[in-house]
């Protein structure tokens, strides 16, 4: 019997994207997935090319889920009538600690996935889902009249809030001799956007200049 690609590709995401969760990229094992797939080794590199063209397939699949969970956080602060710029921000915020602490594992093997290991056909996808990401934050900044950013301002800002809170959430800084980790994470988080956003507001529309 033929076997279905779609199907058996699925599947051995699925189980290389556990595998990642339980330990990390040296956990990503072609014997290990084809095993547990019930299939040859030689079809995992039928599918992806190598290991590192599958530890991409699921990275993306990570990034996708990341980017469909930041719309549905904002389209349920729409839904709900919240339009403040610091609330949709701390909400995207809350929606990215959420994600990280549900992929621990796998999103750190993401980060840790240097872009270069990328074939150079495929790296602008990846860089487009970064975008898309930067996008959700932009579109964010760039709603809030008061700020007076244009598109450049924004996307620069948007890069900048990100990685700080990326650094926040990933670091572990937060939990440093703290009795509660998430509540000092998010008390780290709050302080960030609320004393980034006050410094827009005394100097609208020149965070580029």
């Amino acid at each position: 019997m033929a076997l279905d690609k779609d199907e058996v590709s699925s599947r051995v995401l699925d189980i290389a994207e556990d595998l990642l969760n339980e330990g990390g990229a040296i956990n990503l094992k072609a014997r290990t997935i084809a095993e547990k797939a019930g299939i040859a080794v030689g079809t995992i590199y039928n599918l992806y090319g190598d290991l590192d063209g599958l530890h991409l397939a699921v990275n993306f699949r990570l990034l996708d889920r990341l980017s469909e969970a930041g719309m549905r956080t904002m389209m349920h602060m729409q839904a709900s009538g919240v339009s403040g710029t610091k609330d949709r921000l701390l909400a995207l915020a809350r929606t990215y600690l959420e994600y990280v602490a549900t992929h621990p594992q796998s999103w750190a093997a993401l980060l840790a996935f240097s872009p270069m290991r990328i074939d150079i056909s495929r790296r602008e996808d990846y860089v487009g889902r970064l975008d898309g990401l930067f996008g959700i934050i932009t579109r964010v900044l760039m709603d809030d009249q008061n700020l007076a950013l244009d598109e450049e301002e924004s996307v620069l800002n948007a890069r900048i809030l990100w990685s700080s809170v990326h650094g926040i959430v990933t670091s572990g800084a937060g939990s440093r001799g703290a009795s509660n980790p998430e509540v000092e994470i998010w008390r780290q988080i709050d302080h960030l956007v609320t004393v980034y956003l006050a410094g827009l507001e005394r100097h609208p529309g020149r965070s580029t200049h």
